[in-house]
C-alpha cells in the first residue's frame, strides 16, 4: 500500500503542469459565480496559473529518461510532452490577452470562457503525452467539446451559432468513426497502451490485411478531420469564419496543435512499423491540401476566410515532416509548427484591432490602413510575409526551407513529389498574402 501511494504521489509531481490549469479551471468557473462583476480578474489569474504551468514545464526539460506515469503506462513525460506543452500554454497566454479587447461581444458569460479555454488547454497537454488509446479519446472529445463550446460563445451572433452547430454535426460523426478504428486496434491487439500496441501492429503490418488497411483508413481519417486536411476541410472555413475572432486563433493554432499531437504519437509509435502503409496516403492529402488550401484562398475576400483556408495549406507543408518519418523530420515540422502558430497568432491580434475599428475583416476595407493604424499594419504585414516563406524577418522562410529539405532527404519518388507540390503551391500563397500587404499600403 505504501509503495502504491509512493508512485501515484511522485506521478501527480510530474503532473504539475495538469493540476496547475486543473486550479485554473475551478477558479474561472467558481469566481465568476460569486464575483460576477468582477471580470478583469479572471483572465489575469489564468495567465498567471498558465505562467506557473510553464514553469512547472520547464523543469522537466532536465529529466534525463522517458517518464511513464501511473501503473499501465496511461501518460508519458518526454521531450515531445514538454514541447507541445509550452506551445500550448504560450498560445493560451496570447489568447487571454487578445479575448479581454473583445469581450465586449460574450455578454456576462466572460468567465465561463476562461474556464472551457483552459480546459482545452489541459486536453491538449494530455494530448500531447498519453500513451493509451483510452486517455487518447478522452483528451480528443474533452478538446472537441471546448472547441464546439467556444465556437458558439457570441450567443446573440447568429454566425457563432452557425458555426458551433457545423462544427458540432461534423464532429460527432468523426467521434464515432474515431471510436469504431480504436475498437479495431484493441481487438487486434488486445491492448489499449501504445508500447503494448506498438510490437502486434509490426508483427500484422508485415502480411497486410484487410483489418489493417481499413484500421488505418479509420484513423487518418480522424486525424484528417482534427488537422482539416483536405477531403476532411469542409467544416474549417465556415467555423473560422463564424466563430469570435480569439476563438478562431485558438482553432487556427491551438486545436491543430492537439490533432498534431494525436498524429505523431499514433503514426510514429505505433504505427511505425507500418510507414510504408500509410506513407503514400498521407503524402496524398499533404499534395491534395497545399494545392486546395492555397487556390482557393486566392479568391477569398475576408481576411479570416483567407487564413482558414491558408491554415489547410499549411497542414500539407507540416504533414511533409510526418511523413518522412525521421528525427530531423520531426524537429522541422515543430519548429514549422512554432513559427505558424505564432505568426498566425499574430495576424488575428492585428485583426480584432481592425474588426474593432471597422467592423469588418473584408480585405478591402483595410485599403489605406497604413495612415490610420501604422503600428498594426506593420505587425499584421510582417505575420502575412513570414506565412507566405518570405525572409523578412528569415523566421517563415527558414521553417519552410527545413521542412523542404526534410522532405528532400527522403530520396524516393514521394518526397520529391512532396517537395515539388510545396514549392509550386507557395507561388499562390505569396501572391494572396502580399495582396493584403498591398491593400494596407
Amino acid at each position: 500500500m505504501n509503495d502504491a501511494l509512493q508512485i501515484y504521489t511522485s506521478a501527480l509531481r510530474f503532473m504539475a503542469p495538469e493540476i496547475t490549469l486543473v486550479v485554473g479551471i475551478l477558479f474561472a468557473a467558481v469566481f465568476n459565480l460569486f464575483a460576477p462583476r468582477q471580470r478583469s480578474v479572471t483572465p489575469i489569474v489564468s495567465v498567471i496559473l498558465l505562467v506557473i504551468s510553464t514553469a512547472f514545464l520547464l523543469q522537466q526539460f532536465s529529466l534525463p529518461d522517458r517518464q511513464l506515469l501511473f501503473p499501465p503506462g496511461l501518460f508519458t513525460i518526454d521531450r515531445l510532452t514538454v514541447a507541445f506543452g509550452l506551445i500550448i500554454n504560450a498560445i493560451g497566454i496570447i489568447v487571454c490577452f487578445m479575448t479581454m479587447g473583445y469581450e465586449h461581444k460574450f455578454g456576462n458569460n466572460r468567465g465561463e470562457f476562461y474556464a472551457i479555454l483552459l480546459t482545452a488547454i489541459l486536453a491538449v497537454q494530455l494530448l500531447a503525452g498519453t500513451t493509451d488509446l483510452i486517455m487518447l479519446f478522452v483528451g480528443l472529445e474533452t478538446l472537441t467539446i471546448c472547441c464546439v463550446l467556444l465556437s458558439g460563445f457570441a450567443k446573440r451572433d447568429r454566425k457563432s451559432n452557425e458555426a458551433s452547430l457545423k462544427y458540432l454535426l461534423s464532429t460527432a460523426a468523426t467521434t464515432a468513426t474515431f471510436l469504431y478504428g480504436l475498437s479495431f486496434l484493441y481487438g487486434l491487439t488486445g491492448s489499449t497502451n501504445y508500447y503494448e500496441i506498438a510490437p502486434k501492429v509490426s508483427i500484422v503490418s508485415q502480411s497486410p490485411s484487410l483489418v489493417m488497411i481499413l484500421l488505418l483508413i479509420l484513423l487518418l481519417s480522424v486525424v484528417g478531420f482534427k488537422l482539416s486536411m483536405v477531403p476532411f476541410h469542409m467544416w474549417a472555413p465556415d467555423v473560422y469564419e463564424g466563430a469570435p475572432t480569439p476563438v478562431t486563433a485558438f482553432l487556427a493554432a491551438g486545436s491543430k496543435l492537439g490533432g498534431f499531437a494525436v498524429a505523431i504519437r499514433l503514426l510514429t509509435l505505433v504505427f511505425g512499423s507500418a510507414v510504408s502503409d500509410w506513407g503514400p496516403v498521407l503524402g496524398a492529402l499533404a499534395i491534395l491540401s497545399m494545392v486546395m488550401g492555397n487556390l482557393i484562398a486566392l479568391a477569398q475576400t475576408s481576411l479570416k476566410r483567407m487564413l482558414a483556408y491558408s491554415s489547410i495549406a499549411h497542414v500539407g507543408y507540416l504533414l511533409i515532416g510526418l511523413v518522412a518519418n525521421t528525427s530531423e523530420g520531426l524537429s522541422a515540422m515543430i519548429f514549422y509548427l512554432v513559427v505558424y502558430t505564432f505568426m498566425n497568432l499574430g495576424a488575428f491580434c492585428a485583426l480584432i484591432l481592425i474588426e474593432n475599428e471597422t467592423g469588418t475583416d473584408n480585405i478591402e476595407e483595410m485599403s489605406g490602413l497604413i495612415r490610420k493604424r501604422p503600428i498594426v499594419t506593420i505587425a499584421l504585414a510582417i505575420c502575412l510575409l513570414n506565412l507566405a516563406g518570405l525572409p523578412v524577418p528569415p523566421a517563415g522562410f527558414l521553417a519552410k526551407v527545413f521542412i523542404f529539405w526534410a522532405g528532400f532527404q527522403m530520396y524516393n519518388t514521394l518526397g520529391y513529389w512532396l517537395v515539388g507540390a510545396a514549392l509550386v503551391t507557395s507561388v499562390p500563397a505569396v501572391y494572396y498574402y502580399t495582396r493584403v500587404v498591398i491593400m494596407m499600403v
